[in-house]
Order: C-alpha cells, then structure tokens, then sequence
C-alpha cells in the first residue's frame, strides 16, 4: 500500500510538471508508472487478509506402506480417502485448499465466514472418523491394509490470493496460521483431531477435550497450548466471550 501511495503521489507531482517540460515529456514519464500503478493495484485487489480456521490432515507409515503397492492401487486407496475428506469438508461448509501428497487442507470461513467456522472444522474432522473407519473395512478386506490419519486445526489469520482474478475458486492461502495447523497436525497423536487454544476459545463448550501441555513448535519462540478433541458433547453448551454466560449472543 506504501509503494501505491508513493507512486501515486509521484505522478501527480509530475502531471503538475506540464507547463515547464511539455505534455510530451510527461506523458513519456507517466506512461511506465501508470503500468505499474494499475498493476499493483490489481494484485491488492486480488489479495486479502481473512480469519479463518485451517485444517490439515495426514496419513500417518503411508509412504512405507505405499511401497509395498504397485503406483495404481496407491492412487486407488488415495483417491478413496481423498473422498471421504471432501465429503467431511463439504458436509460443513469448508473449502479445499489443496492436496499434498497424501496430506489435506482446507479452510473454513473462506468465501463466506460464519461466527461458528472453528466449531465446523472440528466437526468435519470428527465426521471424518467413521469414514475412514468405514474405507478401512473396505481395504482390510480387499488389501489387507489400514490407514491412519491425524489433524491439527487452527484459527488466525491468512492472506489469500487469487490464482486467476477470472476464476474465484482458484486460491492459494498464506501465512503463519497455515503453518500452524501443519505443526500441529504433526504433533497430533496418530487418531487424534489436536486444535491450538486460538481455536479452544471459539468452541468451549461444544466440544469435550483435554487440556495437554504446551508443546515447542518450529518457528515460535513460546510453547504452544494445545488441546485433543474427543467427542462433541450431546447438549453443546458455549462458553462464550461477551454477552451474558449461559447464553448464546448471535454476532449480527
């Protein structure tokens, strides 16, 4: 925004400058820095700054398993899980970043935010569950293999880029809060859903969790406080941060 300004700024000085150089000399000047103007102005109107909740999610020995399977049953038993994972996601509301290998992400409270988009990750985590228990019926039988996952969620903010101004769904998210949710998901026990406390505070009350120790992630110089989520409980009661305790205030 400080290079926009100043290029701004710069042309206007210069458009002043008619009378003693000449509109010739001007227009010559200004040309370049009219590009560059429109351009940066562009790729600000292509990038915003949101707060959402990340997920990542990773299959835990695929790659020593997958070396024992020739590439198209590994492609096979991706693309089932890779399946289930899109069904969770869309079942609450979230968007798929991207696979990684055989890594998920995906971000809720992208293209529309709602007050309840951390209480919706977890959710789809835990709907999860039963599916990857109802794949691995599945290939136990037909491969006699099973597949175990992790999760790490966080909330803060991200940058986002449109890959394509034409074509909205083609994204890409950024920052540290992504990196984040990568950190926990790899500190997760395998089986387990882990949420840093950004994320706790927004669900407190809907989810039972335990509280663990704080754990060292790279890239932060303070342990982080983390949390493992084991069921939604049956009547959530939210704790909330405003408003008045024991009932739920609707942001409007």
């Amino acid at each position: 925004m400080d290079e926009i300004e100043q290029l701004q700024r710069a042309i206007a000085t210069l458009d002043a400058q008619r009378a003693a150089l000449g509109d010739a000399v001007v227009d010559a000047a200004l040309s370049p820095m009219r590009e560059k103007l429109a351009a940066l102005q562009a790729q600000t109107a292509a990038e915003q700054r949101k707060l959402v909740t990340v997920l990542f999610a990773d299959l835990v020995g695929f790659t020593a398993m997958s070396e024992q399977m020739d590439p198209e049953d590994v492609r096979e038993v991706v693309n089932a899980y890779f399946k289930c994972w899109t069904a969770a996601i869309d079942q609450y509301g979230g968007e798929l970043e991207k696979f990684i290998g055989d890594a998920v992400m995906a971000v809720f409270g992208l293209s529309t935010a709602h007050e309840d988009d951390p209480e919706r990750a977890i959710r789809a985590a835990l709907a999860m569950e039963p599916l990857l228990e109802a794949l691995n019926e599945k290939l136990q039988e037909e491969r006699g293999i099973q597949l175990a996952m992790r999760v790490g969620i966080h909330t803060g903010p991200v940058v986002v880029s449109l890959l394509d101004e034409r074509r909205a769904t083609d994204f890409v998210v950024v920052g540290d809060s992504v990196n984040l949710a990568s950190r926990l998901q790899s500190a997760a026990p395998i089986g387990a859903v882990m949420i840093s406390h950004d994320t706790y505070r927004h669900v407190r009350g809907v989810f039972d969790v335990k509280s663990l120790e704080p754990i060292q992630v790279k890239g932060k110089r303070e342990p982080i406080q983390v949390y493992l989520v084991q069921q939604a409980k049956p009547k959530a009661f939210r704790v909330m941060t405003r408003g008045v305790e024991g009932r739920e205030t609707r942001m409007i």
